[in-house]
């Protein structure tokens, strides 16, 4: 069991495919499997929970939800069975989160909209809003094209798509009402990390005057900031999650520099609004929520 426990843990540290709404979702299914394994001590039982716990919240830098998730998880008190109990409920918590979002974002996503990437909860909540929503124009996203994956997705659940090259964005902006996102990690601040050329995406809808809207469980509220300071680029840099340049160009020249971020930063300046299963969220309110998320991943780190 425990093999197959670590096994499961690798995948969700490797994995390309999928978006972290399943990456949070494998992670507590994890912690409730480890949780109801029976172990002949049960404090040796609590501490290969942490082991696995703290190596969830380490394995994704840019996806803020794993190391809430399993921090929050680990934070109750009761033993295995509590956690396994905890997990379970915020499973269903984590749900139903697209519904109760897409309540809050029904009056945003109307006629022509555009995203990018591949998103669980964006895919959810745009199929809620079918009714009302005319077209979505699709980002490929570059390396691996998940755009493609989410216009197919998409399709299937009956919308009209197209689907253009992430460098086609601002032809095509000014037909759009709006932009709409997800989230791997929302900062304290309310900067956004998100699929690399989401950024660059926010910059060009503020430059057309189209909002961009970013819809997100607050499982993926972190206390982490971005630092302006250049001492900390380093810091800034991990939280991006740089992989092979070869996914970029195989068999490139060796002289000449491949970089492959997975993620970038939309400062929270360009967001015009984050809406969460809790409702649209200010500032302040994602503040506050870092504060205990940070209480619950310090718990975990044993600080």
């Amino acid at each position: 069991m425990i093999d197959d426990i670590q096994r499961r843990i690798v995948q969700v540290r490797n994995d390309r495919e999928h978006g972290s709404r399943w990456l949070v979702r494998e992670a507590l299914l994890i912690l409730r499997d480890l949780a109801r394994t029976k172990v002949a001590s049960p404090d040796e039982h609590m501490q290969q929970l942490l082991v696995a716990a703290r190596e969830l919240a380490r394995s994704r830098p840019a996806m803020a939800a794993l190391s809430s998730a399993v921090s929050h998880v680990l934070n109750v008190r009761g033993g295995p069975e509590a956690v396994a109990h905890e997990a379970d409920r915020l499973l269903d918590e984590y749900e139903k989160a697209p519904t109760q979002i897409a309540s809050y974002a029904q009056r945003y996503l109307k006629g022509r909209l555009m995203t990018c990437s591949v998103s669980g909860t964006v895919l959810d909540v745009l199929a809620a809003c079918r009714s009302q929503i005319e077209q979505i124009i699709a980002l490929e996203g570059r390396p691996r094209y998940e755009g493609r994956v989410m216009a197919q997705e998409l399709q299937q659940c009956g919308f009209d798509v197209t689907v253009i090259t992430d460098a086609q964005a601002d032809i095509f902006l000014p037909q759009c009402q709006a932009v709409v996102v997800g989230a791997d990690s929302v900062l304290a601040n309310g900067d956004v990390l998100n699929k690399a050329g989401t950024a660059l995406l926010g910059w060009a809808a503020r430059g057309h005057h189209i909002p961009f809207y970013v819809l997100c469980e607050t499982l993926k509220i972190s206390p982490r900031r971005w630092l302006e300071d250049p001492a900390h680029l380093q810091e800034n840099v991990h939280m991006l999650e740089e992989k092979e340049g070869a996914e970029v160009w195989d068999q490139a020249p060796p002289s000449i520099a491949v970089r492959n971020f997975y993620f970038d930063r939309t400062p929270s300046a360009l967001v015009s609004a984050w809406v969460t299963e809790r409702g649209v969220l200010d500032q302040a309110t994602l503040a506050n929520i870092a504060v205990q998320v940070e209480k619950d991943e310090r718990h975990l780190a044993g600080k």
